[in-house]
């Protein structure tokens, strides 16, 4: 039986990432090593979720908030760029006896690949160099209790097709995996 992880796009090349201090992900580094290596020890396969941040905006991007991957244009081109891959999941999935789909691993944090945790906020305009301004959006910010954008998306292609995928934490894949 071949097993089947889909990971979101940074989990293999964090190199699409926003730019941030590097100390501040390294939790998430940790738990991002700790997962490749029960994928390589347990033989799981991979199918990389595309990146539609990296996609949309590129390299050079700024950091965003969930609030602002909210309207009807990115949300549509999350939709596109995820059919390709639940018509794949859809081709495994039809021969339970050859293939096991185990789940969709998230990216907590992210405005879009994060599933119990994202970060929203007033962010938005031209930064400039106003001190309070900048203060008062950074302010703003917080990291709340819910899936980010193309989590979201996903989640709901995933119930419209009928098909039984989990989505989870990193974390909650190392759980996973340890199992197996």
């Amino acid at each position: 039986m071949k097993r089947i992880l889909l990971v979101s796009h940074c989990i293999l090349n964090n190199a699409s990432k926003v730019e941030l201090d590097e100390a501040g992900l390294a939790e998430e580094y940790k738990l991002r090593s700790e997962l490749l290596n029960l994928i390589v020890e347990n033989n799981i396969q991979l199918i990389q979720l595309p990146c539609p941040e990296f996609i949309m905006y590129g390299s050079q991007r700024w950091g965003h908030v969930k609030n602002q991957f909210q309207h009807p244009f990115y949300k549509e081109q999350c939709r596109k760029l995820l059919d390709t891959i639940l018509l794949q999941v859809q081709e495994y999935m039809q021969y339970p006896e050859t293939f096991s789909v185990l789940g969709v691993v998230s990216v907590e944090g992210s405005p879009n690949c994060g599933y119990h945790l994202t970060c929203e906020g007033n962010w938005k305009g031209e930064i400039g160099s106003d001190e309070k301004r900048i203060c008062a959006i950074q302010n703003s910010l917080e990291m709340t209790e819910k899936p980010g954008v193309y989590m979201e998306i996903l989640e709901k292609e995933i119930h419209d097709r009928e098909l039984s995928i989990p989505i989870m934490t990193m974390a909650e894949a190392i759980e996973l995996l340890n199992k197996l």
